[in-house]
């Protein structure tokens, strides 16, 4: 999953990262704290993966986890550009996304988890 918060079209160089950027950790945080307790997402500190065709923009990654042992791995981006400020006022729509992609990996079966986990098999079919 990915979530991404962009509209700098005609932003003053003012709002570039640091100076009234938010840094990741900042992000992290904030993300965190308005998650869902019931949803147990996992952030992911230190993880660095950038599969991203966005340059310029900061991922943060949770983890959301199945008694069956899969786990699904959940990300937000947001611009290294935006603002606090900005990023709160959009914090209720990328919480809301994040929280409802978490729900729709809870709300499957462990089958469909093993079957995502392994992959499907071209031309085998169950009887």
């Amino acid at each position: 999953m990915r979530l991404v918060i962009d509209n700098t079209e005609g932003r003053p160089d003012e709002l570039v990262r640091g100076r009234d950027g938010i840094d990741e950790q900042q992000l992290r945080s904030l993300i965190s704290a308005s998650i869902a307790k019931e949803l147990a997402l996992v952030p992911l500190k230190g993880f660095k993966m950038n599969l991203s065709a966005n340059k310029g923009f900061q991922k943060i990654f949770f983890s959301a986890n199945c008694e069956c042992n899969t786990a699904a791995l959940l990300s937000v981006e947001v611009s290294e550009k935006k603002t606090l400020k900005e990023v709160q006022e959009a914090l209720p729509v990328l919480v809301g996304r994040l929280e409802a992609k978490a729900r729709s990996f809870y709300n499957m079966s462990c089958d469909d988890h093993t079957r995502m986990r392994l992959g499907s098999i071209s031309g085998r079919r169950e009887n």
